[in-house]
Formats: structure tokens, C-alpha cells, sequence
């Protein structure tokens, strides 16, 4: 690998999306430089890398110390190897940090076909989301280099302009120095491995799985505990509790700790890997039951955890069978696009070629956030994706006037119509042909219902 020009280019954080924002290179150079600014002719500056020491050669940092907000940064790397500047790349900054609309992917379990890895990594480079949750599992072989370099060539587009927040996998923890050393994370207690970061109306924590410890439960506890008034509360660790998988069973030690706290302090979303396939749990309380789902998902009390299965980027599939907590399971490559719109949390899960899985929604509109009595009713769109053209399916036992409204992913109305609802089950027609391609929201509403869905539009 000696002598090759600038290599691995990939984005962290040290901190939420926008501040402590980070990109790293590889190269066999020694003092190499970043140029860049808001426009192609670059005028903020020459800045040096900070080298150290990589797992062949070196590895170069800058942190930007601060970024505009939904701003594209144009940029060059001065490879010192070669004495020359590469070409001009460009990467889209998230939304500000009060923002509550905004948009990341979750995925794991690359590992082993670099092929599928490849073309999961091109699909989810297309979907534009404002940063990625991996779930642990890049690689087979946590101790190889060549299998790193694999895990980056093969993924190069999609981490050379995304923003990654990683947790550590088993296979990754085979050599956790090289996995610290690789990705540049927020830091809890001098550790990447565990960490937590707080963008828009949400938290996000990041939990190691695979070296569990009562100091990092200690730890997660307080930050949920200071992070009540969060809208959103999302953690994400690779081995998941509830899986109809190989590994089922393995975090059953931990239901009384971890799972206990989640339902505690009213935890929206669990994100995981380990078990390569798509799972979705149904609305999960393991302090009201231990044996069956709550009527819905929700952080008030006697409302249920949803977890989420996303351990298909390349790893070979694995199969699982019907039980009481699963709601959703394919055997199929696939990633997970979550739009947060204020009190709306929707996921829409993709497969290798593109194809919607399924979408759903966690809805805290209504009464409160903490409302007990929230009803979400069954809506769907049909075909989805569409070219234009789709049927809306949607069941209440409420009737009277429908009020259907369109909104783009910025939260803009971008169409609106008026129906009747006469009976049980609304069937309408609508054609969204003049609208630019891209994911929207459905949403209908009667009286002060409101339930949503998403739609892509090819």
C-alpha cells in the first residue's frame, strides 16, 4: 500500500453534526494540508493536518472549528507525498443544531461481502440524509488491515460525504485500538467506545455492547436522567434484546439494567446490528409485561420502546422465525432512513435495489407529548415508491371531513386536498406528478388526529 496518493477520506465528530466536525485522510506524506471555504474559489484558508500514526501509514485530522449550517463546504487535500493539490470535493453540512427537522441513516454489518457492502453504500449515498448511525460490524476481522482497506474502498463515496456516528461491533472489538484510532467520535470518560451527542429535539447515545461494565450504565443512566425534556431519545449499540435471530438471548442479562432504564426514562428508538437481517419489535415495556407488547410505541408511562434490527450492509443474511415482539422481519440487505419533523419520527426501511420495505411513524402530536391515549391509525400509500400517481388507504372509525396534505422534507406544504370520510376505510386518489423526485409526508387529518406516512417519489 506504500507510495498510493490520498486515501479513506471519511467525516466524524468530536462533538453533534456541526460542531467538532472532523475529516481524516490517509496518506504516506508527513505534513499534509486542507484548503477550503463556502464557494469553489476556496477563501478561508490553508490549514495543516494533524498527523498520527495510521495502521500502515499515517492518518491526518482537521477539525473545522466552526461550520454554516446547511452550507456545502468546497475543499482540496494537499498530498505532500506528491507535492500537489488533489481535485475539488464538496460536502453538505446538517442542519443548525436547534433544528427539528432533520434526517439520518441506520445501518450495520458490512462485514464479509464487500460486493453488497458497495452497493448499499452507492444506495445510501443517494439518500442525502444529515449523518449515519452505524451499528457496529464494518469488518470481519477487527485485527486486518487489508479488510479495513476493503471495508473503505468499497464504501468510498458514501464516506467521503457523510458524517458518521459509529459504536463498536464484535467483530470491530477484536482490536478496539485500531477501531478508536480509525473514526473520530465524541468521547465519554476517554473513550470513543461509549458516547453520547445531542442535536435538534433528540439525544442520541451510544452504548458498547461488548465490554459491558456497571460504570457505563452508571453513566448512561445520568445522561438520560439530564436529558428528560428530550422530544426524541435514541440509543444505539450492535448486540439488540429483542431478536427472533441467531443471537437471541444474549442481552437478556441486561433487561433488568439497560432495558429497565430505556423504559424508565421513555427511550424512542433502540438501533442495532449483530443479527443480519431487518427486524422491527412491536412497542416493547418490559417493566408492564415480559411477554407481550403495549398497544403503542412512546416515551410516557406504560408506552413501549421500539428497536430496530438494521444489520444488513454485507454481512451473509440470517433467518428468524415468528415470536410475541416481532413486528417486521425480512432476511434482506437493506438500511434505515429516519426523518425527524418535530413530533413526528418516521422510518422508512430500504432494500439492496432500492425498494421500500416498509415506513412507519412514532407520532407525539395530539394532547401531549407524554399522551397515553394516542390512537395511530393504518395508512399507506400505494404504489410506493410512485412516478406520480398513488392511492392513499386509511382506516379510522372516524368520519366526517379529511383534510390530506403533502409535506417536502425541509416541512413544507407542498400540495393539500379536502375529502369526505364516510365510512371505516378512506380510499384517495392523488397525483403528486408535478413535484420534484424525493421522499414526502402524508399526512391526514380529521378533527385533531393526525397520522402520517412517507412516500417516495421516483
Amino acid at each position: 500500500m506504500q507510495g498510493k496518493a490520498i486515501q479513506q477520506i471519511r467525516w466524524g465528530s468530536t462533538g453533534d453534526p456541526l460542531n467538532g466536525l472532523t475529516i481524516t485522510w490517509r496518506n504516506t506524506g508527513t505534513h499534509d494540508s486542507i484548503q477550503w471555504g463556502y464557494s469553489s474559489s476556496i477563501t478561508n484558508g490553508t490549514f495543516a493536518g494533524v498527523k498520527r500514526n495510521g495502521y500502515f501509514d499515517f492518518f491526518f485530522d482537521y477539525t473545522f472549528p466552526s461550520v454554516t449550517p446547511n452550507s456545502t463546504i468546497y475543499y482540496e487535500l494537499f498530498d505532500s507525498h506528491t507535492s500537489s493539490w488533489g481535485s475539488q470535493m464538496t460536502f453538505i453540512t446538517a442542519p443548525p443544531v436547534n433544528t427539528t427537522i432533520f434526517s439520518f441513516l441506520a445501518l450495520g454489518d458490512s462485514r464479509t461481502n464487500t460486493g453488497m457492502w458497495s452497493q448499499i453504500a452507492t444506495l445510501c449515498n443517494s439518500k442525502h440524509a444529515n449523518f449515519t448511525t452505524f451499528t457496529g460490524d464494518c469488518v470481519n476481522d477487527g485485527t486486518s488491515n487489508s479488510s479495513w482497506d476493503n471495508w473503505f474502498n468499497n464504501g468510498v463515496q458514501y464516506l467521503r460525504n457523510n458524517l458518521f456516528y459509529h459504536c463498536i461491533g464484535n467483530h470491530d472489538a477484536s482490536d478496539t485500538a485500531k477501531f478508536e484510532n480509525i473514526f473520530t467520535l465524541p468521547k465519554a470518560s476517554n473513550t470513543e467506545l461509549h458516547y453520547f451527542f445531542i442535536y435538534g429535539n433528540a439525544i442520541f447515545i451510544c452504548m458498547n455492547s461488548e465490554d459491558i461494565t456497571t460504570s457505563e450504565y452508571n453513566w448512561m443512566v445520568n445522561i438520560l436522567q439530564a436529558n428528560q425534556s428530550k422530544t426524541w431519545k435514541v440509543v444505539f449499540f450492535h448486540r439488540p434484546f429483542f431478536t427472533s435471530g441467531p443471537h437471541t438471548g444474549e442481552m437478556n442479562g441486561l433487561l433488568s439494567t439497560w432495558w429497565a432504564a430505556f423504559d424508565t426514562y421513555g427511550v424512542d428508538l433502540v438501533l442495532n446490528g449483530h443479527d443480519h437481517m431487518y427486524e422491527r419489535s412491536k412497542p416493547i415495556n418490559y417493566s408492564v409485561s415480559h411477554t407481550a407488547p403495549v398497544s403503542q410505541y412512546g416515551s410516557g408511562p406504560g408506552q413501549g420502546r421500539c428497536e430496530i434490527v438494521c444489520g444488513g450492509a454485507g454481512a451473509p443474511l440470517y433467518t428468524g422465525s415468528p415470536t410475541w415482539f416481532i413486528q417486521t422481519y425480512q432476511s434482506t440487505y437493506h438500511f434505515c432512513k429516519i426523518n425527524v419533523n418535530d413530533h413526528i419520527l418516521t422510518d422508512s426501511t430500504f432494500n439492496v435495489n432500492g425498494r421500500l420495505i416498509e415506513t412507519f411513524s412514532i407520532n407525539k402530536y395530539g394532547t401531549g407529548i407524554e399522551n397515553n391515549n394516542q390512537v395511530f391509525n393504518p395508512i399507506s400509500c400505494d404504489p410506493n415508491p410512485t412516478q406520480g400517481s398513488f392511492t392513499i388507504h386509511y382506516h379510522s372509525s372516524v368520519n366526517g371531513e379529511v383534510m390530506i396534505t403533502v409535506i417536502d422534507m425541509h416541512g413544507n406544504k407542498v400540495a393539500q386536498e379536502k375529502t369526505q370520510k364516510t365510512r371505516d376505510d378512506l380510499e384517495y386518489k392523488f397525483d403528486l406528478s408535478k413535484l420534484a423526485k424525493g421522499v414526502y409526508i402524508v399526512q391526514v387529518e380529521m378533527r385533531n388526529q393526525k397520522d402520517r406516512t412517507m412516500l417516495e417519489v421516483k
